[in-house]
């Protein structure tokens, strides 16, 4: 008898360590294979570069222009770009040409682009040379605008950072790139790099490697819109299209200084923005993506506006609200109400970013605006709601979409968190109070797969608690609000994983869904680079690599947010141009790394 049960469990035990080997193999082969379209797609991307390069100082170097005009173009903002093409100070072909080559060397850098198509581009300005038929109803023509590695254009991948949706080129054109080719530009003459699936604020993957961020290589650009962030502040890009469903666009650029947007969603097309699942559809929409664009002024952005709310856009995408640009609620002196908090409860700001409000308050003030303190509504909830419901089906989607690819290490914690059995978080979120862990024991109980009833419960405090919002604002008749775009400046490479409650600052505005635009006030300061937690509320891990963030981070970018009310993307849009016209020369900084670009040597 003893002998059968020995031999029972023997085979049993057998049986259970053979299929964990043969899982072990079956992993490490997809793994290999990942790792291999990694190598593959970026020797393809090298060679490319290299072709391209080589056409450009060949067939193309009669047109590039002298230093002066050059760094002219370079300087230049999309609206200034406009106004030299109009008066002929240089030609569509110079500019394109002056901005690939620095998109070239900017990418070989910061390793913040993906793939590069100059030559269509060239193409394009010559025969804009050739035909300068002036177009007073294009509002972009000539302007070579970056896009996201997630957006949809014929004859580029959007990978979104991962190694198997390489060698998968769209078969056409998003109706964002449509749009804006609509408008005379050329989108997608150099595409930007992103995180691994787009999920945390960071840009790095298999095929492009880590992006560095042009004020600190360092540091991160943020994410997952990182490499806009990076290319437009090293200006190689005037304007680029980012995506953002919890800070996006506007943490690049604060991380990077520069402006970013994130409208009101259902304002803009996401048609072609593709999604991290296996059927590339979100499959929820209670919190929402936008796409949105970064640029280096606030005018920049209000022409990418512009050239989306065109009739084509709400044919082509009905369910829109159809909202037309009005101009008359940008262009409004109306002085406003607006409320400004430094410290959401959550995450207490570092002191640069509490000087940016505050000095953001001030002028803000100085232009006839009543500024006045806020208490954000517990933004705790917010948290508890955006991470409940964005992995409400435990990550499964966004696992499926990795095919099998190794899931990148800056996830570990998030994950972890998202797989424990639900019976267990209740006492492992009471240890770790214990262990003065009080916001990672939120993290805990917010996470991880949800019945369809907990789901729809999440769906119903959502409710709740955004009218609680609106009812409050009401109530103070508050017109917008002036918050820190993150608790910190630029995160060095590796944090973001650990970090992202310092993005509660963002991602309570997804759930929200209010437009938001980001617009950069000042540099860290050499008596600002130390961390505190205001209240003493947490001594925690988050809080011990806070203070490593702040060591030696004088002179990185801190910028500010402005946030209105849903669909009045105008008016967040008019005061962003009221602060950036009011702060002056310390709006839009310029890192060294961009003066330093050389296009004239190899």
């Amino acid at each position: 008898m003893f002998t059968i049960q020995y031999w029972t469990i023997s085979l049993i035990t057998g049986i259970l360590i053979l299929n964990w080997l043969r899982g072990r193999v079956k992993t490490s082969r997809y793994h290999a294979i990942a790792r291999q379209r990694a190598q593959a797609k970026r020797t393809a991307r090298d060679k490319r570069r290299e072709q391209l390069l080589n056409l450009l100082r060949t067939k193309y170097s009669k047109h590039l222009p002298e230093r002066r005009i050059a760094e002219r173009i370079s300087q230049s903002t999309a609206v200034e770009l406009l106004d030299g093409l109009h008066k002929k100070d240089f030609t569509y072909t110079q500019v394109t040409l002056v901005l690939s080559l620095r998109a070239t060397k900017i990418g070989q850098t910061l390793n913040c682009t993906t793939e590069e198509f100059f030559d269509q581009a060239l193409e394009y300005a010559e025969k804009l040379d050739e035909n300068d038929n002036s177009d007073a109803e294009v509002l972009l023509k000539g302007i070579p605008i970056s896009l996201k590695d997630q957006i949809d254009q014929q004859g580029a991948d959007s990978s979104m950072g991962m190694a198997m949706r390489n060698f998968q080129p769209a078969s056409k054109d998003s109706l964002i790139v449509e749009l804006l080719k609509q408008q005379g530009a050329f989108p997608g003459f150099v595409r930007s790099a992103t995180i691994q699936a787009m999920m945390l604020p960071d840009t790095e993957s298999e095929t492009y490697g880590v992006a560095n961020n042009p004020y600190d290589l360092t540091r991160t650009t943020g994410g997952s819109s990182g490499g806009e962030g990076a290319l437009i502040a090293s200006r190689g890009s005037p304007i680029g299209i980012g995506t953002d469903i919890g800070g996006s666009i506007r943490i690049p650029a604060h991380f990077c200084g520069i402006f970013g947007f994130k409208p009101t969603p259902g304002r803009l097309t996401n048609k072609g923005a593709c999604s991290p699942s296996a059927r590339n559809e979100m499959g929820q929409l209670n919190i929402r993506a936008t796409a949105g664009p970064l640029a280096r002024c606030t005018d920049d952005l209000v022409l990418v506006m512009r050239s989306f709310l065109q009739e084509n856009m709400w044919h082509n995408d009905p369910e829109l609200i159809r909202q037309p640009w009005r101009n008359e609620r940008f262009i409004d002196k109306k002085r406003l109400t607006i409320g400004f908090y430094t410290n959401d409860t959550w995450f207490p700001a570092a002191p640069a970013c509490i000087r940016a409000v505050n000095e953001a308050a001030e002028a803000l003030r100085k232009v006839g605006h009543t500024v006045i303190p806020y208490t954000p509504i517990d933004v705790p909830e917010a948290l508890r709601l955006f991470l409940g419901i964005i992995g409400a089906d435990g990550n499964r989607h966004l696992l499926e979409s990795l095919e099998k690819e190794p899931i990148n290490s800056l996830y570990k914690q998030l994950f972890q968190a998202a797989k424990l059995p639900n019976f267990l978080r209740p006492l492992l979120a009471r240890l770790l109070r214990i262990f003065g862990e009080r916001r990672n024991a939120h993290v805990i109980l917010s996470v991880g797969s949800k019945t369809a009833h907990e789901y729809f419960d999440l769906i119903i405090d959502m409710q709740k608690y955004v009218q609680k919002w609106l009812d409050d604002l009401k109530s103070n008749n508050i017109d917008l609000l002036l918050a820190p775009v993150n608790g910190l400046p630029a995160y060095r490479h590796g944090q973001s994983g650990h970090l992202f409650h310092s993005c509660s600052y963002t991602l309570l505005f997804n759930i929200l869904h209010f437009p938001v635009g980001v617009v950069p006030v000042t540099l860290v300061r050499d008596d600002e680079q130390y961390y505190e937690d205001i209240g003493n509320l947490n001594n925690d891990m988050v809080t011990s690599l806070a203070k490593d963030v702040c060591r030696q981070s004088a002179g990185l970018p801190i910028g500010v947010q402005l946030i209105g009310w849903p669909n009045d993307d105008e008016r967040v849009l008019g005061v962003m141009k009221e602060l950036e016209t009011t702060i002056g020369n310390n709006s839009s900084p310029i890192p060294k790394l961009a003066n330093n670009i050389d296009i004239y040597t190899d």
